[in-house]
């Protein structure tokens, strides 16, 4: 059974979003260097299909509900439902399904419970502002240094038990803050008395 992993670049303070505002093309075409399979959403593909090397090396699989402007001989086109699909390509033996970027993918596919692992490439950049990535639903499996500072972190998916696993995005504010989904139980009031 093939494993989904997502591979994303991250800057040091956990921004995902619009990698290309605070890195470099060369450095996203890392994400690309596992090969194999890659699965793409349909704006990422089209965002970066031309510019990032390496596609014409690999099989790239574009989901999307509507038709890639950029899909040539070099993409394919999954038609149908999305997480059935992706379930019955999962279950075909062969190579692993890398996710390059695609965060609105990434969602789907965690609300699925598809993804199996994520790989990150950890920049040490800070981009103050975007969508963070939780990662307290993921267990490290194993970290290395790259090139300039560059780290490569791979995690475990963990799923909880019962619960539907919680949105591993969380938007930060205008100024960079985060805000927190969780609810805080406040303690119990004792009933108010009225004496007769």
């Amino acid at each position: 059974m093939r494993n989904i992993v997502v591979r994303l670049c991250m800057s040091e303070d956990g921004i995902v979003e619009h990698p290309e505002q605070w890195l470099a093309r060369t450095s996203l075409a890392q994400l690309v260097s596992a090969g194999g399979t890659l699965l793409f959403g349909r704006r990422t593909f089209e965002r970066y299909a031309g510019t990032l090397g390496g596609l014409e090396d690999t099989r790239n699989l574009v989901v999307g509900s509507r038709p890639v402007v950029r899909a040539g001989a070099d993409a394919e086109l999954l038609h149908g439902d999305t997480r059935r699909v992706l379930t019955a390509l999962k279950s075909v033996p062969g190579e692993d399904l890398h996710v390059i970027g695609s965060l609105t993918l990434m969602r789907s596919l965690l609300r699925w419970r598809l993804v199996d692992e994520f790989s990150l490439l950890i920049h040490p950049v800070a981009a103050s502002r975007g969508t963070l990535l939780d990662r307290r639903q993921l267990q490290l499996i194993s970290m290395c240094a790259r090139d300039g500072g560059v780290l490569e972190a791979n995690y475990r998916m963990r799923y909880a038990a019962t619960a539907a696993p919680a949105a591993a995005l969380v938007s930060t504010g205008r100024w960079g803050g985060t805000r927190s989904r969780v609810k805080v139980a406040s303690p119990a009031r004792p009933a108010a008395r009225t004496h007769a």
